[in-house]
């Protein structure tokens, strides 16, 4: 389109079409137009000579891309429905046509597109009309018999589901000769990839688009079924010649112009659960002569014919109480594979859970004098799954002969003795009080697809808890807490020492043992079906026969100090075969108890403390906690023997693990008030001000941990109680430890309550760490070093009397931490250090008006650099966060009780950006830069008494400025909430 301008110059829009498929098309490297993220266009004007530059005014519009988004499966035609390598003759051309082509190759849209109606009974103007309509072409040049001309596309959102439709149509029209004498059809194929797939063939007319193509999706799914079978049962592939096919390792079926084709049934076979591409385009059946060209319009390719099943679920609940005797209690839940909530996708697994619990109080039946409890339970599930459909797959569970369907059941008998009433001698009271037996036993048996297992566990446990009262005789120390000053004597030590007890019995015992069997009998299957040759497979047995016993005391001589430690060790009472050298050792290590074989042991856990926390003052009390861990794991069924010592004449041990820990904590809890009030008194203008402080907590830990791997000593009582310094922890009996620690921590906590309802907490900590790795025969350390202050926290909030403000909070969370961390070069150079800092506050405010309405504000921020070999690596993210909440109470016209309406509006900005800057560079090179807003606004009430609903609008954008991607979302949600009341029936 051109004009003439009143300087006689000549404007307007000129159209370009820029081919980029031919052979002329000029391309620089190996581009991909699936790919394209930008369309530019250079302009060059002519030159100037030396002259003034020339001006020039120009416009750009539409700069798309055109065209099919089908492509050619390869530029020459293919032999067979299946595979995609090319023939070494003629051209394959796929493009689109449209009413444009309606003069030059007389296209016509398809019925029910423009002018024509799908159905009879359906007038014109009840449908649109589309201006402009388009179909994929299809040429196939030189075809010859058995080869195809063929256009696909891959889906560009993943896979799709067809399972929710019954059929698939599409509109095909044939153009040229071949069509009428029965030498083309038309076919559309929906598949995994090229030898993989669903396909139907049918001839296309010349002058017009009916009969459609209507494919029975039915069809396809049973012939799909029928291959499974025959690769599962491990038959030979069979029927690609007969079906049109080139590759005779497939698996095909047909039925008339259905056609199905598996060429790798155990890697992505089709599936119409998740179809990934679809392909349509021509297949000669005959030879009648030379064909120059092939050519078949497609169009409309869509589902038809919903699949509409209704889902049920079942839920039933009793329960059958006994007085004070027992009670059983059945549930039984089935849900079908078609039942699903809204917006869900059904499961196709009918699922069934019958669940029975009972419990009975047996010492109810026995004389009350005897003061037993005797619980015993029994407990049965079973659960069972009836697969419509192979889980992922379009198959369908009753196509398949045998099929394994999963089922489960397990029953567990529980039963326990102990005591309730208090023995009247010291006997009873101290052997037979404290103890209680308990016994299970639990059967159970599992089948899925691919496996068979079933198995039972029985467990038999005595627990023995002796507390005992704290006493032991006194000592009288009065005359010589006389003699000390009067300060001490006044102090909380100094009223203490005056007659202390000392205990010289423990206050707890605790006594543990326990005998644990498994036994699993498993056996697995390559095939969800079952085969003749499944009765060959010899179960896998997995044996476990464990004996646990476990031990522990406290002791508390002095009101001060507590001493506590705990020994648990596991021994394993399997048999092991000695075929094997570590079996050999395994047999070779067993013990004995009382004559009884006590195998070998396994594990063994050891953790002792020692706590001494004084009360010096009223305002001073300080504290001192020792804590140890030891923790030794065996291995009985792999890995090699240890022998001990360097030389190759020391013994075999079992491999084992070592891991030890120690902890040592010196801290103080000070009341500055208390403190006050003794050096000032309570009269004093000072206290006023001290009194709102609050207790000043200090304390300095030492923790230390080392790891012995494969460890070739046996690990000395010193080892186990975590004694000694660092050099203990590196190394014993010169084996160093594979990983090691040691963090000093100190931390001291304040805060203060002040006037107004202003409070505030603050805390302080610096740690020091190092820890270290053995790399060869040598122990790398990294030091880290980190400090946080200031943290805490501040709060203040206010009511009103008076005015449109009921209450005023305002609030904020702060933090600021730094650290180094140094790291040795493994090359012998300069050591590597790396520094990191960050910062985070978060004030928030919240407002509450008189008439109920809230209005509340938070802002975060979070600033870090992490800074490795001169590279800074930086960190912000921003929160805003704004909400207003008001409820308000219905009319009386909606409402007879006027319920309440609840209503919100939310605001929400957050900012999230990650750079990288390096020394030589002076700008931070981004990598992530999200930034997201939001606005939500909320409305709910209770529509009835065990209803209610909600209504949410909304509006996101999400906005991903490193990738040049925005988004926004317009969202409603309308939710009800339904409560059902479910009683007792006595």
């Amino acid at each position: 389109m051109k004009t003439i301008g009143q300087s006689g110059r000549e404007a307007g829009w000129t159209l370009y079409r820029v081919p980029l498929r031919v052979a002329g098309a000029l391309a620089l490297g190996s581009p991909n137009i699936r790919l394209v993220r930008q369309l530019r266009i250079t302009v060059v004007g002519a030159n100037d000579g030396g002259g003034p530059d020339i001006p020039a005014r120009f416009a750009f519009a539409r700069m798309r891309f055109i065209g099919a988004p089908w492509v050619r499966r390869t530029e020459t035609p293919i032999a067979g429905f299946d595979g995609a390598i090319a023939g070494p003759h003629g051209e394959v051309v796929v493009s689109v046509i449209s009413t444009e082509n309606r003069n030059d190759l007389g296209y016509v849209s398809p019925p029910g597109v423009v002018n024509a109606t799908a159905r009879r009974d359906v007038g014109q103007e009840a449908l649109g009309q589309q201006i402009n309509e388009k179909s994929l072409r299809v040429i196939g040049r030189d075809l010859r018999l058995g080869e195809r001309a063929e256009g696909y596309l891959r889906f560009p959102a993943g896979s799709q589901n067809l399972l929710n439709y019954n059929e698939l149509r599409v509109w095909t029209r044939g153009r040229g000769i071949g069509w009428d004498n029965g030498d083309l059809e038309a076919f559309i194929k929906v598949g995994s990839d090229p030898d993989n797939f669903y396909l139907y063939h049918a001839p296309a007319s010349t002058t017009s688009w009916e009969p459609e193509m209507v494919v029975d999706l039915s069809v396809w799914r049973r012939l799909r079924a029928e291959l499974e079978g025959r690769y599962l049962r491990g038959d030979s592939a069979s029927g690609a010649l007969a079906c049109g096919l080139t590759n005779i390792r497939a698996y095909a079926a047909c039925e008339g112009p259905y056609v199905v084709a598996v060429g790798g049934p155990g890697v992505n076979p089709p599936n119409l659960a998740a179809i990934q591409e679809i392909a349509g385009g021509i297949y000669r059946v005959g030879d009648h002569g030379a064909l120059p060209a092939a050519e078949l319009w497609i169009d409309d390719i869509r589902l038809a014919s919903p699949v509409s099943e209704t889902g049920r679920a079942i839920s039933i609940d009793g329960r059958l109480a006994a007085a004070d005797v027992g009670d059983l209690a059945l549930s039984y839940v089935s849900r079908g594979g078609q039942f699903r909530q809204l917006t869900e996708t059904p499961t196709y697994q009918t699922t069934n859970v019958l669940a029975l619990n009972t419990s009975w109080r047996l010492d109810r039946f026995l004389p009350p004098s005897l003061g037993l409890a005797l619980p015993a339970t029994v407990s049965f599930s079973r659960s069972s799954v009836d697969p419509q459909l192979l889980s992922g797959t379009d198959l369908r569970g009753a196509d398949l002969v045998g099929l394994r369907r999963p089922e489960s059941w397990s029953t567990t008998y529980t039963v326990q003795l102990r005591r309730t009433g208090r023995g009247r001698n010291w006997l009873v009271k101290g052997f037979i009080d404290p103890l209680t037996l308990a016994g299970s036993v639990t059967r159970g048996h599992s089948t899925t697809e691919l496996s068979d297992v079933g198995g039972s566990n029985a467990s038999y446990n005595a627990n023995y808890n002796l507390v005992l009262q704290r006493t032991g005789p006194r000592l009288s120390l009065a005359g010589l807490v006389g003699s000390l000053p009067r300060w001490f004597q006044v102090s909380e030590i100094g009223k203490a020492l005056r007659n202390p007890r000392i205990s010289l019995a423990p206050t707890s015992i605790r006594l543990a043992s326990g005998i644990t069997h498994d036994e699993i009998r498993s056996t697995s299957y390559l095939v969800p079906i079952a085969r003749d040759i499944d009765s060959l497979l010899t179960p896998a047995l997995s044996l476990s026969q464990l004996w646990r016993n476990s031990g522990g005391l406290t002791w508390q001589p002095l009101g001060m100090l507590t001493a506590s430690a705990d020994l648990s060790s596991t021994r394993d009472l399997r048999n092991y075969s000695d075929s094997t050298s570590l079996g050999r050792l395994a047999g070779a290590s067993r013990r004995s108890f009382a004559g009884i074989d006590a195998g070998v042991e396994r594990d063994r856990n050891l953790t002792s403390q020692v706590a001494i926390v004084p009360r010096l003052s009223t305002w001073l009390q300080p504290r001192y906690i020792a804590s140890g861990g030891f923790v030794l794991s065996r291995t009985l069924t792999s890995r090699p023997p240890v022998r001990l010592g360097d030389d190759t004449t020391g013994a075999f041990i079992l491999p084992q693990t070592l891991n030890n820990s120690q902890s040592r904590e010196l801290g103080a809890s000070v009341d500055l008030v208390r403190f006050g009030r003794v050096v000032l008194g309570d009269s004093s203008a000072l206290m006023a001000k001290l009194a709102r402080i609050r207790p000043l907590d200090l304390s300095s830990r030492v923790t230390r941990i080392s790891t012995f791997d494969l460890a070739a000593f046996e690990p000395s009582l010193g080892y186990q109680l975590a004694l000694g310094g660092l050099e203990s922890f590196l190394s014993q009996n010169g084996v160093s430890a594979i990983g090691a620690s040691e963090v000093h921590s100190r931390t001291a906590t304040s805060g203060a309550d002040l006037p107004f309802g202003v409070n505030f907490s603050l805390q302080y900590s610096l740690s020091d760490a190092s820890y270290f790795q053995l790399l060869g025969s040598n122990l790398i350390e990294t030091h880290t070093m980190q400090r946080e202050w200031p943290v805490g926290s501040a709060r203040w909030n206010r009511t009103f009397r008076k005015g449109l403000i009921s209450l005023v909070e305002l609030g904020a969370v702060f933090r600021q931490r730094s650290g180094t961390s140094t790291q040795p070069a493994l090359d012998g150079g300069s050591p590597v250090t790396s520094l990191v800092s960050s910062s985070n506050f978060s004030p928030d405010l919240r407002l509450a008006l008189r008439n109920g309405m809230q209005i509340t504000t938070r802002i975060s921020s979070l600033n870090q650099s992490q800074v490795d070999n001169g590279t800074d690596r930086r960190t912000e993210q921003g929160d805003f966060t704004a909400g207003l909440l008001y409820t308000i109470r219905l009319p009386n016209k909606v409402s007879r009780v006027r319920k309440p309406l609840q209503t919100s509006l939310t605001y929400t900005h957050r900012t999230g950006l990650s750079c990288v800057q390096r020394a030589e560079d002076g700008e931070c090179l981004p990598i992530s830069d999200v930034r997201t807003q939001e606005v939500r606004g909320t409305v709910r009430t209770d529509v009835l008494r065990t209803l209610t609903g909600s209504l949410d609008l909304g509006y996101k954008v999400d906005d991903a400025r490193h990738l040049a991607r925005k988004t926004g979302n317009l969202y409603m949600l309308v939710s009800f909430n339904l409560s059902l009341f479910a009683g007792d029936y006595r």
